[in-house]
């Protein structure tokens, strides 16, 4: 989980179309990454076969309060 958290700080440098894992995106919405599967407050998008991740735009929205 530490790589997790050191890739926070570069968070607000990426592009809205980048993609970030559940378990990055679930840890910037402070929810776990099953709640963040099970209530899915931002749209999911197909990384692998196994993995899936969320827009940076959209997540930023979230925080930020803004509709997707």
């Amino acid at each position: 989980m530490p790589a997790y958290r050191r890739k926070l700080k570069d968070f607000d440098s990426l592009p809205d179309d980048a993609v970030v894992p559940d378990v990055l995106a679930a840890e910037i919405l402070s929810i776990s990454p099953w709640t963040l599967r099970r209530t899915n407050p931002v749209p999911a998008r197909q990384i692998t076969e196994r993995r899936r991740g969320r827009r940076a735009g959209d997540l930023r929205n979230l925080v930020r309060g803004r509709p997707a």
